[in-house]
């Protein structure tokens, strides 16, 4: 159950991600805005990512 709600928040992450890389790339008035708002939206994906994948590899060590 905890796994599925980690991978649930991480494909959340992955479309806010998205949408702050889109909105924060068309806002941007120079480099340093679009590279900013590029770091954010990769963090907004990668970051659940690696919580739900730690999360999975424990459950699998112990649990199975």
């Amino acid at each position: 159950m905890i796994r599925t709600m980690l991978w649930l928040f991480t494909i959340a992450g992955c479309l806010l991600g998205a949408l702050v890389g889109i909105v924060g790339v068309l806002a941007a008035k120079g480099a340093p805005q679009e590279a900013s708002a590029g770091a954010i939206a990769v963090a907004c994906a990668v970051l659940p990512y690696c919580l739900a994948r730690a999360v999975s590899e424990i459950w699998e060590q112990n649990f199975s």
